[in-house]
């Protein structure tokens, strides 16, 4: 047997890494931040055995991909799966249930409490110890023992509201696997995309994989009984499977034992008994069995937790004879720091192999490869237009800082791997494996021998330079960046939607969409000692409809800015449809991030043209266009699914920006957004898959451009492409006032001219990359189709 464990990135500002527990039979997971999956596919990590999700918390820097994993798992085969965690588990998973959906998935959920037995799931036998902070006071039941009457009715109740969160959980994956319950009683509201009238009626999302019939909508309405903040860090102490002892022939000869089945059945540890009459026991001629493998995946957040980690009793036996082959650390600032915890590693004895993943001794290095290839060639371009990922490739501390560390440790580093079976080890040359590095020479030199692209290169550059863009207009200086230009899931060139815009004048930015992974990218704009004061500055962020690929980021995105702005009075508006203020108020409850305190809600459906906002709704969405300085901001029906919108914002100084969300041409917005500066729209699909994007309700490339013509629009800028087709779409013919985007592309409305003239070049540079991706895609249906 071959056992491994994957290391998944490493510990940033994003959150901690993930973990991959590779066996023959079976995969584990512990951890799914946001970003999970798109490193998997630029990775080719494969999910098909994947049964088992280990959550060290329920915070959203840990469980932010899981949802947009989930969606991915389900279409790619896999069957059943276990999610396992700390209390409010199941409350964050039921939360999603209004655009999280796979009939073909079983999915439950584990929650641990303060004392869990050992959990025996496959190859691995897991332990978890759960660990709360210092500071933590429970708000709910005090005792463990119900010494009241009213205790107990506390207990009953927390059940109950448990009982009921795996059933809605059960509607949202309603494989044949899964056990209905009869729905428990609840206050109720309207369900999204539902059909109003016809209780038989299906309806239809982005393809068959999310139709949902109305009779599931019972419990998608049901509202979730509230909960409470429980901030556990769970360590897992995990066991591999016992290894049975060698068979002792000669033993077998000397008692007798005739050779053949009986042999087998002895060695399967079953008691036989001899035609003689003799019953052989398999001690007699086995071995004793060698205990499986040892590794423990530790997490502690934060020095607050450090007390309760460390005198934990759980830990007693693996401190004096049991000891771990390894433990993988996932660390909080600080906590290396202090002498308590490197001591207590040191109590694990100096065989204990240590992986320790912490943002100090990690290097921050690229991820996501592909992507940052691609953007090193566009920036041969433009610098400033298609600027390199930030990156350090130097980690702020080294381990050999700390001189009391237990003599085998390392630092966690983004697919390095720890042998488990047959020996226990880390696998030191998979943690110093090349990574990104743009300055030397090997990054650049395919340009050198390739004289077309050089030649490409430059012309396009002296076009560029050609180009007249000093006329002066109202919003010539609105700054555009294209954080994710990618549809449906991330892949390894285009993240998921999020556009931002920055306005002139220290008036803030606004996001139009924000979907997984958008704080990384980012982070990955602006850098490290940037990106704060630009979270800082966020004034708004605009949801248009309800598809995971365009909100997956907003938790984070909240969470990140009320860390940032706790001190102090700034607010932060969310324009959504009024589902996902819902969404918003129950995640809430686990993870509170201001909500109605620095955080408000408007809805898009009180800003509709005719509509006006009322009651609180109205100050909050006057106090928004004040800070924003806009006098017009409306949000549109578009054609894509129920309770999708666009926007159209009208800023006092005479420019006018229009987003079109999801949709198919759409009056609605053209009306609304006559002689608009900017139109950001979808051009999800080429103009050759028209009776796709028609089924699928996007739009094609020409059709987006003809919007942009009878809207009258003065630039139109392209976006949300299919992650199948090339990197750069066709047009019929190059028009100046049209662009394409690329992730991470920023610029100003008034360089949009610029763009088109950069089309030849950009076609050649990923020239070589379209031609491989058709030849994966290629043998990716031959195996499909073979299975």
């Amino acid at each position: 047997m071959k056992a491994y464990i994957q290391f998944l990135g490493h510990s940033s500002p994003e959150g901690p890494p993930s973990i991959m527990v590779h066996y023959d039979s079976q995969r584990y997971m512990f951890n799914c931040r946001e970003g999970t999956q798109r490193l998997c596919v630029q990775e080719k990590v494969k999910w098909s055995k994947l049964k088992d999700i280990y959550m060290t918390r329920v915070t959203w820097d840990c469980i932010g991909g899981l949802p947009g994993m989930l969606l991915t798992v389900a279409d790619g085969g896999v069957k059943d799966l276990t999610i396992h965690g700390p209390r409010n588990l199941t409350h964050v998973m039921a939360s999603t249930r209004h655009f999280i959906y796979r009939s073909s998935l079983s999915v439950t959920t584990e929650e641990f409490g303060e004392a869990s037995p050992p959990k025996h799931k496959g190859p691995l036998t897991v332990t978890p110890v759960v660990v709360l902070p210092d500071n933590y006071m429970n708000p709910g039941i005090k005792r463990r023992r119900c010494d009241t009457a009213e205790d107990e009715i506390a207990i009953n109740t927390e059940e109950e509201d448990l009982a009921a969160r795996r059933d809605i959980l059960n509607s949202m994956f309603e494989s044949p696997n899964n056990k209905k319950r009869t729905p428990a009683p609840a206050h109720t509201i309207e369900a999204p995309c539902t059909p109003r009238n016809n209780p038989d009626e299906i309806v239809i999302e982005d393809d068959e994989k999310s139709a949902r019939p109305q009779r599931s909508f019972e419990r998608i309405r049901a509202r979730l009984p509230p909960t409470t903040e429980y901030p556990a860090a769970v360590t897992y102490i995990c066991r591999g499977p016992t290894l049975p002892g060698k068979f002792k022939k000669e033993a077998a000869v000397a008692l007798g034992i005739p050779p053949g089945p009986i042999y087998g059945r002895l060695q399967r540890g079953q008691t036989v008994t001899l035609d003689d009459g003799r019953v052989i026991e398999p001690s007699q001629v086995m071995n004793p069995s060698i205990p499986g493998h040892l590794f423990m995946v530790v997490d502690c957040p934060s020095v607050q937790y450090l007390n309760n980690l460390i005198s934990s009793p759980e830990f007693a036996q693996y401190q004096s004879t049991d000891k771990p082959g390894a433990m993988i650390h996932i660390v909080g600032q600080g906590v290396l720091d202090d002498p308590r915890y490197r001591a207590w590693m040191n109590t694990f004895g100096p065989e204990t192999q240590h992986v320790i993943s912490t943002p100090d001794i990690c290097a921050q290095s690229v991820l996501y490869e592909s992507h940052a290839f691609g953007q090193l060639k566009l920036s041969q371009l433009d610098q400033e237009i298609f600027p390199v990922p930030k990156y350090n490739n130097t980690p702020r501390k080294k381990l050999e800082d700390y001189t009391d560390l237990p003599p085998k440790s390392f630092a966690f580093a983004s697919m390095g791997q720890l042998s488990l079976e047959p020996r226990t080890g880390v696998d030191t040359a998979s943690l110093k494996r090349d990574v990104f590095d743009h300055t030397k020479p090997r990054a650049t030199n395919w340009i050198e021998r390739n004289p077309d692209i050089m030649s490409a290169i430059a012309k396009a550059k002296e076009q560029a330079a050609a180009v007249d863009i000093s006329e002066k207009f109202a919003g010539e200086d609105v700054q555009v960046i294209t954080l994710g230009t990618g549809s449906s899931i991330p892949s390894k060139y285009r993240n998921v939607s999020a556009t931002m815009v920055k306005l002139p004048g220290n008036q803030g930015s606004i996001m139009l969409d924000a979907g997984e992974g958008t704080f990384g990218q980012m982070m990955r704009h602006f850098g490290q000692d940037k990106v704060d004061d630009e979270l800082r500055n966020l004034r708004c962020i605009f949801v248009s409809h309800l598809h995971a690929d365009h909100h997956l980021g907003v938790i984070h995105l909240l969470t990140k800015w009320k860390e940032l702005n706790k001190d102090n009075n700034k607010r932060l508006y969310v324009v959504a449809p009024y589902i996902f203020k819902w969404w918003m108020s129950e995640y809430s409850n686990v993870q509170p991030f201001g909500l109605n305190k620095q955080v408000f809600v408007i809805r898009n459906e009180s800003i509709l043209p005719n509509n006006e906002p009322t009651g609180h709704e109205y100050h909050t969405f006057k106090q928004l266009k004040n800070t924003l300085g806009v006098k017009v901001m409306q949000a549109v029906n578009v054609i894509h699914c129920r309770f999708a919108y666009g926007l159209s914002i009208e800023h006092n100084s005479g420019w006018k920006l229009v987003y079109s969300g999801d949709t198919r041409p759409c009056d609605n917005l053209i009306q609304v957004g006559q002689n608009a500066t900017l139109l950001v729209h979808e051009a999800t699909l080429e103009d050759s898959m028209m009776a796709e994007a028609i089924a699928k309700r996007h739009s094609t490339t020409q059709e987006a451009v003809t919007v942009g013509q009878n809207m009258n629009a003065k630039y139109t800028l392209l976006n949300h492409f299919s992650q199948r087709y090339p990197k750069l779409p066709s047009l019929s013919q190059e028009q100046q006032n049209v662009c394409f985007s690329f992730d991470m592309m920023s610029v100003a409305i008034k360089q949009i001219p610029i763009l088109p003239k950069f089309t030849d070049a950009i076609r050649l540079l990923f020239k070589e990359e379209e031609e491989e991706e058709k030849e994966e895609e290629a043998a990716s249906t031959a195996e499909h189709a073979r299975k």
